[in-house]
């Protein structure tokens, strides 16, 4: 028996699996782990996540496992995570941008002065639009990469329209 990966495009760094639970409570390491006896499945990422809750020895506990890691933990990853292609096209455009910038700053100047007009107001709206969906300022800040307060203190007023 081999281990099933799962994987979403848009959340490469994390890899969801049905990790065998050994008699002793610990999970089983390596797929070679199979060859001794296991008592159940949890589901468990990649990146260090593991549910709490064990499932069966058995082929429908393995999926009931894998189904929890897809509807527990990667749900909420996919939430915050851009679609691929637009981090693949967001990273083209910052290539070129830096090429024009070296050749041209001028019409680079002009660009990014678009860019940042737009930039700030889909933002707005983006994070007015989280925080109507639910979103905790905890979260809107984990997106964004700065701490919940920061997030709070930039985007209060704007949210709260």
């Amino acid at each position: 028996m081999t281990l099933v990966t799962i994987e979403f495009p848009d959340i490469p760094e994390h890899k969801g699996f049905a990790a065998p639970v050994l008699p002793n409570g610990e999970l089983a390491p390596t797929a070679s782990a199979f060859t001794r006896t296991f008592v159940g499945y949890q589901a468990t990422c990649s990146c260090g996540w593991t549910d709490r809750r064990r499932h069966p020895a058995t082929p429908e506990g393995a999926k009931e496992a894998e189904y929890r890691w897809a509807s527990v933990h990667a749900t909420a990853l996919l939430a915050a995570a851009p679609p691929s292609e637009l981090v693949i096209k967001s990273n083209l455009l910052c290539e070129r941008v830096v090429k024009l910038a070296g050749e041209r700053p001028l019409a680079a100047l002009t660009l990014l002065s678009q860019i940042e007009s737009w930039q700030r107001t889909l933002l707005d709206q983006a994070v007015a639009g989280a925080r109507q969906g639910g979103a905790s300022w905890s979260e809107v800040g984990e997106a964004m990469g700065i701490s919940k307060q920061a997030a709070h203190e930039r985007f209060r007023a704007t949210a709260e329209l």
